[in-house]
């Protein structure tokens, strides 16, 4: 792939979204790193302005206050350009905040397995995820942020089994192109595997015909 630099970007935002531990604030950093440039976190602007995290804030001032700063922050970022968003997907969940952010560029939601994003918060950091209060707010805020994959007019990008500077090189590709040419890439949660049923054989499957060689005797 020949190197592309910022020249070539567009002037519209690239905008990273997903559930906790897929690992979108590292993939941003390395974006905006390679091209140069910014990359604004909204929940690490969240987290800078009241000093404190986001599951701080949440436990003293509830929801709604997040959810404010939180639209303030998307009003915030709908201003600049050329630049890469990182937000929640339970942030993109409202409707306002997806209205701001996909009138100023392209939203790709990371996806990847539950229990690869679990080992990527473990491996990212150990000794707070060792702590079970700590662990149960990651889990918690997961099972929120994960409604986020459910959403099939937002492209996605299957990170499971993918090297981290890979996935940096097709989100740049895609930022340049604005098509998703990468088989990576779908729309909407990933096909549900289901299991083939399981044939009654044995005892079971005597007493499951029964009532129906019955019937027949009669």
């Amino acid at each position: 792939m020949d190197e592309i630099t910022r020249i070539d970007i567009p002037q519209k935002n690239l905008i990273l979204t997903g559930h906790i531990g897929v690992g979108k604030t590292a993939v941003g950093r390395l974006v905006g790193e390679r091209l140069g440039v910014r990359v604004f976190d909204v929940d690490e602007e969240i987290e800078t302005h009241e000093v404190m995290s986001i599951a701080k804030v949440r436990e003293q001032y509830g929801d709604a206050r997040l959810r404010a700063l939180e639209y303030d922050l998307c009003r915030e970022a709908g201003l600049i350009r050329q630049a890469v968003v990182v937000v929640s997907g339970a942030a993109l969940l409202d409707p306002r905040n997806y209205r701001i952010l996909s009138g100023t560029g392209s939203i790709v939601c990371l996806a990847c397995d539950l229990g690869e994003a679990l080992r990527r918060m473990h491996l990212a950091s150990e000794k707070r995820f060792r702590d079970t209060l700590t662990r149960h707010r990651m889990v918690a805020r997961m099972r929120r942020e994960y409604a986020i994959i459910e959403r099939v007019d937002i492209l996605q990008l299957e990170t499971t089994h993918l090297p981290i500077e890979e996935e940096v090189t097709i989100l740049i590709r895609y930022w340049k192109d604005g098509e998703p040419g990468h088989p990576r890439f779908r729309y909407g949660p990933p096909a549900r595997i289901v299991p083939p049923a399981r044939r009654v054989i044995g005892l079971s499957a005597s007493h499951t015909a029964r009532p129906a060689d019955t019937d027949a005797e009669a």
